[in-house]
């Protein structure tokens, strides 16, 4: 009779693991898989992927890790931290959904964070659709048709919400309106990248969007309109909905993937903010004899240097910080990656509802990572933080993390393509640091734009704890970020929406990630003295691919001892 062995029993988990991960269409596009269905969004789904999580977590309690080796147990832990958010995407649905499948839950469907940002990568998965012969033709003509009724399955998710007391703040639904009218006029332009090369197929692709596509827009509309907008509360937040402040705790752990309550987390975002303002004020008492502040924004808001008027300008500025650079990587990595980067303006429908951009990972070993700016927003105001940016986006920011792990080939995919929010933009934001120990910061306008992203990101830990669940109103969160951060009326507008009504929770990673990063290196230093070495110290942190943090820092310490 054959036995399996630990090890075999470990690969046949991970394996389970990494084919339920790679049904998502973030996974499918890295990995240059054709789109054969438009996502699942629907309660069902959620509860077949719930168990398909229990399943996994189940699997490893009865795996005995001891025996097994470091790497492979890491791997099993990156399983399991992704079977947990598994296993709770039935209990969560009606509060917030995953729709990428990559860890970011989104509350209303019809926003730009989350249902949005689905279909912009379903819109680059049909652009790439293969139309080589009847068959693919069809099958395109299909993709367009359930395209329809993924926007059906928004609406009834929204109308579920409605029934169980969950419906988007008034504002909210004013914006969700924006994007869905935006989304529905550009339907026909989203849909015909692809047969623009076979010109037979446009006029069906054209018949579906008009008889299927626009109509589904149009009843995902009316879902918003009355009687849902005079019910609709003027307040945000997750903690006013039945069972809410409870998953917001539960996606402050998953956003951190630490033991730490909402409250804390507040606290040390005011701790922080009153420290980045100390050597924000310090900046400025240089420059100016009084120490005031407004002299010296006022100086910025019309200085040309730090001004850029289209989208070709703001891109030069992004390049020169990432030429700064260039030449001192290789003090800070063993090896780069191979894939390049770049910077790309943002597609002009989500400009309204991001107040920066994102950066998109390469899709495959060799291919670009970009970083997407928002023109409308950086065209108006002074540049000062695009240094900050750049390095957090790109090099040596996400780029080379998220690049590094796509290139190992070592890795088992399920950590290749690991995505873990604490870990990606924890190691973002203590590359900021990176480069400014290597004094990529000049000029004392770098260094207060530095301080101002900085100021922003704590900013966070105190108005996304505060309007989800501590009672703070819309209004109350954004008279703290016009008093401490330096961004726009718009720009607060959609930061506040983002933290309270799409992405609960998820900016919360950025200022808790960056110090543990730090600790990290810090605690090897110590250990190690005179043999300490940072490229090595990079490659160990960013070698096993991204890991719950907690787990990161067991990683480390088995390398210490």
């Amino acid at each position: 009779m054959s036995t399996t062995s630990p090890l075999e029993s470990a690969t046949r988990v991970a394996d389970a693991a990494w084919a339920e991960l790679r049904r998502s269409i973030f996974v499918q596009q890295q990995l240059g898989e054709p789109l054969t269905q438009m996502p699942d969004v629907s309660f069902a789904e959620a509860q077949r992927r719930s168990k398909v999580g229990q399943s996994l977590l189940d699997r490893l309690d009865s795996l005995d890790e001891s025996t097994l080796p470091h790497d492979v147990r890491l791997t099993l832990r990156v399983v399991r931290f992704r079977a947990a958010t598994w296993a709770k995407e039935a209990d969560f649905y009606w509060h917030v959904i995953d729709p990428l499948r990559k860890g970011f839950f989104g509350m209303f469907l019809p926003s730009a964070y989350c249902g949005a940002f689905l279909l912009t990568y379903v819109h680059r998965q049909l652009a790439a659709a293969s139309l080589a012969n009847e068959s693919d033709r069809r099958r395109y003509l299909d993709l367009v048709r359930d395209y329809g009724r993924l926007i059906d399955a928004f609406a009834a998710r929204t109308v579920g919400q409605a029934e169980r007391g969950i419906r988007m703040p008034k504002l909210q639904i004013l914006a969700a309106r924006r994007l869905v009218e935006s989304l529905g006029q550009r339907a026909l332009e989203n849909l015909s990248v692809a047969p623009r090369k076979f010109r037979c197929l446009e006029p069906d692709v054209a018949l579906l969007v008009s008889e299927v596509v626009q109509p589904a827009f149009g009843r995902l509309l009316e879902t918003l309109a009355e009687p849902y907008y005079s019910r609709a509360p003027e307040g945000v937040g997750m903690s006013q909905y039945p069972g809410g402040r409870e998953i917001y705790q539960q996606l402050v752990h998953l956003h951190t993937t630490l033991d730490i309550t909402s409250e804390a987390l507040h606290a040390k975002g005011l701790e922080r903010m009153a420290e980045a303002e100390a050597e924000m004020q310090a900046i400025c008492a240089r420059e100016d004899r009084d120490g005031a502040r407004a002299p010296f924004l006022s100086r910025l808001q019309n200085d040309p240097r730090w001004r850029a008027p289209t989208a070709d300008g703001v891109h030069a500025v992004f390049q020169r910080y990432t030429d700064r650079i260039q030449a001192h990587l290789p003090k800070l990595f063993e090896q780069l990656p191979r894939s390049p980067c770049q910077f790309a303006a943002l597609p002009e429908a989500l400009q309204s509802s991001m107040t920066f951009g994102y950066y998109e990972q390469p899709r495959s070993a060799g291919a670009f990572g970009t970083y997407f700016f928002n023109v409308a927003n950086m065209t108006q105001r002074p540049l000062i933080r695009v240094g900050a940016l750049a390095y957090h986006e790109l090099m040596p920011g996400h780029h080379v993390h998220f690049a590094s792990q796509l290139e190992n080939e070592s890795l088992h995919p399920i950590r290749s393509h690991s995505f873990v929010n604490a870990f990606n933009e924890g190691w973002a934001e203590y590359a900021i640091t990176l480069a400014e120990e290597l004094g990529m910061f000049e000029q004392p306008e770098e260094q207060y734009g530095r301080l101002t992203h900085d100021v922003a990101g704590i900013s966070r830990l105190v108005v996304d704890t505060g309007m989800n669940a501590l009672g703070w109103s819309l209004e109350q969160a954004r008279d703290y970020l016009r008093q401490h951060t330096q961004l726009t009326a718009e720009e607060i507008v959609s930061e506040t929406l983002r933290y309270s009504c799409d992405l609960p929770a998820q900016a919360l990673a950025y200022k808790i990630g960056d110090r543990i990063f730090l600790e990290l290196r810090e605690r090897m230093r110590a250990a190690l003295g005179d043999e300490f070495d940072l490229r090595k110290f990079h490659s160990c942190v960013l070698g096993p691919g991204a890991l719950p943090l907690s787990d990161l820092q067991w990683h480390i310490e088995s390398e210490i001892t």
